[in-house]
């Protein structure tokens, strides 16, 4: 005979097993979201201590930010990084690092290993979440366990979402921020107290999303303001909590702003080529994604413009299977339909709103441009070049159109039917979404190596380890562009070293700093005047200036060479003559 279990533990998992149970749905579904984790990136992925793998693309950015931030005496604004592209510095939320994240970590990072990466875990958790949330939002519309997991594998299988996580964009990944808030406009508000909960998540939400990226910021913010408009026009709670609601919201994101230094000059935020950057009009039905990566087993590429792999928004077989038939079932069902569209304008409108913003000031069909619409955009456009990828806020029109659709399929036919037609959706959405990149998260070239012995010998005592000439610059290309481009790697050693950087690429750069910096390491040099702290990196081309340089030790380090001032010894002491 078994021995009982004490007490404590049988309350333990009778409580642990009653929570299963009661959210069987969003457990099964953020468990969906992990297996297409896995089988996108692979389990290495998940090894925080694993850094090679991000040297492609934007990645190494995010991660030498937070890097060179653990390293730094927390200051205003939250998370400045002076070391890294020093002396200019630069910010969390310039670095695209997750400033939440980070500024978590930051009082435990003498306990965590000096290589430590929390993208991996941070993709992987934005899956898991879009999977959890599209199930809870199923479960408000009184879906089964069963059809919960379907919505949830529906729209964890988002191409956008996916497409996005490859283009090594992890903090624009938080797509299921956006979806939960879509879903708390499409669910009923039966009384006060789901509207104050709707409320508060929202609120919870941009909270979250300030600290996470701008754009995702913005829609969420905006998405907030509609549903306090929607609960205003339900009347389900008096007009002042409205006002209060999208008042604290709107505060709470411009004050989050400012504390992660956001909030800078207007030529730092600008950005060159809007209208580049956007969404074209067929790109709901269009596969093709980022480096002409097709996202689709069956439908072939369309026509698009170069750069709009930024409004990518590929809805799927399934989900476009889903809309359809939720289309063809509303007409069938129109008068009941007709009882909820209230509820729905403040959604429609942020989200056909942000559709147009998509298009940009050029709007184009299947690539060919139908109209410009510059001049409209020309008196605002300090205010929107910030945003130059508009093709990014096709995003809550997506949602709207992926997640509505499901969720009609629930509410719309007989209860026999909708379980037949979600599962067609999912199964044609499971084989369509091409999942098979190759893993994502596979070995790049090494990066992230040790510093030389010589390196680490001409650290000791300085301070500065510096690219000459230098290679910073930001997505606009403004900056100081003639260093050599595998920058990354030198500031990983001197990450390790504990020195500062002068070189790197960040989402916003103040040209007009970077400039006489760069134009004034020139002087410095063709003058002699080095500094006796900092080691100098130059490429080959530039040796014989530091070699013309009385005192100046130079040997090579890979492609470069490393030149450092040595110190001059004393002069003897004289003897006083008898």
């Amino acid at each position: 005979m078994r021995p009982a279990l004490p007490a404590r533990v049988r309350r333990l998992v009778d409580t642990t097993v009653a929570f299963i149970t009661a959210h069987a749905g969003p457990l099964g579904a953020a468990g969906l979201g992990l297996l297409a984790f896995l089988a996108l990136y692979g389990p290495a992925a998940l090894n925080p201590t694993r850094l090679s793998w991000l040297i492609r693309d934007d990645f190494s950015q995010h991660l030498l930010g937070w890097l060179f931030f653990r390293n730094e005496p927390l200051r205003f604004p939250l998370g400045t990084i002076d070391g890294y592209l020093h002396p200019l510095g630069t910010t969390l939320g310039y670095m695209d690092a997750i400033p939440w994240v980070a500024l978590l970590l930051r009082p435990f990072s003498s306990l965590l290993p000096v290589n430590f990466q929390y993208i991996g875990p941070w993709l992987c958790a934005c899956l898991v979440l879009q999977g959890a949330a599209a199930a809870w939002v199923a479960r408000r519309m009184s879906a089964t366990v069963a059809q919960q997991w379907m919505v949830g594998g529906l729209l964890v299988l988002s191409p956008t979402l996916l497409a996005r996580m490859g283009m090594a964009h992890e903090a624009l990944s938080a797509h299921w921020a956006i979806l939960l808030l879509v879903g708390l406009h499409l669910v009923p508000q039966r009384d006060a107290r789901d509207a104050k909960q709707s409320l508060g998540i929202a609120l919870a939400l941009c909270v979250f999303a300030a600290g996470v990226h701008p754009v995702i910021a913005v829609i969420v913010l905006a998405l907030a303001v509609a549903l306090c408009a929607r609960t205003a026009l339900e009347r389900t709670l008096p007009w002042q909590w409205t006002v209060l609601g999208a008042g604290a919201s709107v505060g709470t994101v411009l004050a989050l702003f400012y504390v992660f230094g956001y909030l800078g000059t207007v030529h730092t935020l600008r950005a060159e080529a809007f209208g580049s950057f956007s969404a074209d009009l067929a790109a709901f039905a269009n596969p093709l994604g980022y480096r002409d990566i097709l996202w689709s087993r069956f439908l072939a590429a369309l026509p698009r413009q170069g750069a709009q792999y930024e409004g990518f928004g590929y809805l799927g077989l399934g989900v476009l299977f889903a809309l359809g038939a939720s289309l063809i079932l509303a007409a069938r069902d129109a008068p009941r339909v007709a009882r909820h569209w209230r509820r729905l304008v403040p959604l429609g409108l942020v989200a056909l709103g942000f559709g147009f913003f998509a298009l940009s000031s050029r709007i184009t069909l299947l690539g060919e441009l139908l109209a410009d619409l510059t001049p409209l955009y020309a008196p605002v456009m300090p205010w929107v070049e910030p945003f130059r990828s508009s093709g990014r806020f096709v995003w809550p029109l997506y949602y709207v159109l992926a997640l509505g659709s499901v969720l009609a399929l629930i509410r719309l036919p007989r209860p026999a039917v909708a379980p037949s037609l979600l599962a067609l959706a999912l199964a044609l959405q499971v084989f369509d979404v091409n999942l098979g990149q190759g893993q994502q998260s596979r070995e790049g070239s090494t990066w992230n190596t040790q510093p030389s012995e010589a390196l680490r010998a001409a650290a000791v005592g300085r301070k500065h380890l510096v690219l000459y000439p230098p290679q910073m610059h930001d997505g606009s290309g403004r900056g100081c562009r003639a260093g050599p481009m595998d920058f990354h790697r030198w500031a990983y050693r001197a990450y390790r070293l504990g020195l500062t950087f002068n070189s790197g690429y960040v989402a916003r750069l103040d040209d007009s700093r970077a400039q006489p910096y760069c134009l004034g390491l020139d002087d410095d040099i063709r003058s002699g005047r080095l500094d006796p702290e900092t080691i100098y990196l130059s490429i080959p081309e530039r040796l014989h200036e530091f070699q013309a340089i009385r005192g100046t030790r130079c040997v090579q380090q890979e492609q470069l060479w490393m030149c450092v001032l040595e110190p001059t010894p004393p002069a003897p002491l004289r003897q006083a003559s008898e």
